[in-house]
């Protein structure tokens, strides 16, 4: 059954679509890379318009998120599937409705290539249905475990660097790059974490519709990259094991080929530019739809990097897709199904071994029958029947989705590997993520205690010979509480103690001090938190959950939005630069509080 369609849904030409897919324009400046997704027909952002006159999301159109990084407004729709033919009459229907136009995977066919070198390493970045589960043995923050256990898996996009040259079977895991709608769940409660716009939790039921978004393809690409082929597969008309009396459009079928036969849901299709929808690799050529007959299967997942020869070269062997191969170059492609197909359980054709929903499968050995695993679920951190329903391959040549220090490397990974520090929890590389702005340094004279001068944004000089420095990291946010207040270079083995007001004056020297101090009473006064020790190393950190020892105690402040506040640390300085100085103090560091 479909709906009929609203007044504002026109059909978009063709050459209209190719410019969206070439690169939208984002609300919050360029990032190095761009991440395009789809979402199922179940959740809540269907129908929804992102902006008055747009058209309402459906499961067939490409999403971009356009919003900040943190709790993100719902994507932006870049690119309506009004190519498709039943499209018209499924603009603005109901979420939980299988209409009959689900795009569940989709390619730009310019992954990565896969190369055979040692120390080559992919990123698989991927998202999984609401069912999933995740290893039992993962362990890594804000994993497919960590978030399924939250109910907030299925929206949010995680990564696995695989580093074997070729396919065997090993046991990975996973950590999260992008939070479906901006606040971690799983072990990092509501903390802020990079979004895409969608909503969150996703509640496992066997009803419709769902209480959140179910991200169901995925691509990641350079921004500026050109616009097509778009290989894509649309759903099989087959019921979730899991969800047994839902009905579940036919999706594939809806779709003729110029013959007028239809597609299905095994197929992978390909739009030209002239606005054609053409087969690229049939059902059969993954070695889909052998067991339970046509549309048995369903393509859930899609990896491709087309060799620009026209139509699909199967990939007989693993790097036969590169340039120079034996008997020439191949198209690499690779998928999962989707829960429900025939093909799951039956032995794959590389390692024999059943077939599962997590598994990244490709066309069947030469003279097999069924796909052969590439990627195993679990070098994924994933059970074989989580249900892997988005995938993109991504290596060192093109840019990470979330890279703040330039390094090459997703910020998630940096931050999962030790080699950058994310105190607050929210995703993104402390060095990347000052907050606010330094105030009160001691770099001139006439601002010193003593002629006691320090470096920028450092306060007076101390026994150690430099000025004790304060910063902060994190958010301004009230709401996440996730400011940090880092204090280093002071006097090693004793302690300090942070102070902070609503006012800023411009400096004086307290009694007995070797330093300067910029606060000034404001409604309240002077306020006092966090007695802390130094250390050998002469630095303490203070947060997250800084503004809930400010507002406890006998003597609480009151830190509202849109109110500013300067910071500074108070510490001992016993034989500092000034005569009968025994404490010193920080620069100051000011920040106006954000919702």
């Amino acid at each position: 059954m479909m709906i009929p369609p609203p007044a504002f849904a026109p059909r978009l030409r063709p050459a209209l679509l190719f410019v969206a897919l070439s690169g939208p324009a984002l609300s919050q400046g360029t990032p190095q890379s761009e991440v395009l997704l789809s979402v199922d027909w179940q959740g809540p952002l269907i129908g929804q318009q992102t902006s008055p006159g747009t058209p309402p999301i459906t499961e067939a159109d490409l999403l971009i998120p356009s919003g900040p990084p943190f709790l993100s407004p719902p994507a932006l729709n870049v690119a309506p599937g009004a190519f498709l033919s039943a499209y018209t009459q499924c603009v603005g229907h109901a979420p939980g409705f299988s209409c009959g136009v689900e795009v569940d995977a989709f390619s730009f066919g310019r992954d990565a290539l896969l190369l055979p070198d040692p120390g080559y390493t992919v990123d698989l970045l991927f998202s999984v249905d609401e069912f999933a589960t995740g290893l039992p043995t993962s362990s890594l923050p804000r994993s497919v475990r960590t978030e399924a256990a939250a109910f907030e898996a299925a929206g949010d996009v995680f990564v696995t660097p695989i580093a074997t040259p070729g396919p065997q079977f090993v046991i990975g895991d996973n950590t999260g790059v992008l939070d479906g709608n901006g606040e971690g769940g799983g072990t990092q409660g509501g903390g802020l974490f990079p979004g895409i716009g969608l909503t969150e939790p996703v509640i496992p039921s066997p009803n419709v519709p769902e209480t959140g978004d179910n991200l169901d393809g995925l691509e990641v690409r350079t921004i500026g990259g050109p616009a097509g082929p778009y290989f894509f597969s649309l759903e099989a008309g087959f019921t979730d094991p899991n969800q047994p009396n839902v009905p579940v459009a036919d999706s594939a079928s809806n779709e003729l080929d110029p013959n007028g036969n239809p597609f299905q849901g095994g197929d992978v299709l390909v739009l030209d530019p002239q606005g054609q929808v053409l087969p690229y690799a049939s059902a059969d050529q993954l070695g889909l739809d052998r067991v339970g007959g046509p549309g048995s299967d369903d393509v859930d997942a899609l990896v491709i990097r087309e060799n620009g020869i026209p139509g699909y070269q199967p990939s007989e062997q693993p790097f036969d897709w590169l340039p120079g191969a034996p008997g020439g170059q191949r198209d690499l492609l690779l998928f999962s199904v989707r829960r429900g197909s025939a093909v799951l359980g039956q032995l794959d054709s590389r390692f024999n071994v059943p077939i599962g929903e997590g598994d990244v499968l490709g066309p069947p050995l030469p003279g097999a029958s069924s796909p052969a695993i590439y990627y195993n679920a679990e070098a994924m951190g994933l059970n074989p029947d989580d249900d892997l329903d988005a995938l993109d391959a991504r290596d060192s040549e093109e840019d990470p989705i979330k890279d703040c220090n330039d390094n090459g490397v997703e910020d998630a990974l940096d931050i999962t590997n030790g080699a950058s520090m994310d105190v607050d929890g929210n995703g993104v590389p402390d060095e990347c993520e000052e907050v606010g702005n330094s105030d009160c340094d001691c770099d001139d004279v006439a601002e010193s205690a003593c002629g006691n001068t320090a470096g920028p944004d450092e306060g007076c000089l101390n026994n150690t010979g430099q000025g004790g420095r304060l910063r902060a990291i994190g958010t301004s946010s009230v709401f996440t509480d996730s400011l940090v207040l880092q204090a280093s270079q002071l006097t090693p083995n004793t302690f300090g103690f942070v102070v902070f007001a609503n006012g800023m004056s411009a400096g004086l020297t307290p009694p007995g001090n070797n330093g300067r101090l910029c606060l000034a009473p404001g409604a309240g006064g002077i306020f006092r938190i966090a007695l802390e020790a130094t250390g050998t190393a002469g630095a303490f950190t203070v947060g997250p959950g800084l503004l809930a020892s400010a507002t406890s105690g006998s003597n609480p402040a009151t830190v509202t939005v849109g109110t500013t506040w300067g910071f500074q640390v108070w510490y001992r300085d016993l034989g500092g630069s000034c005569a009968g100085g025994f404490s010193n103090l920080t620069n100051a560091w000011t920040v106006t509080f954000t919702p």
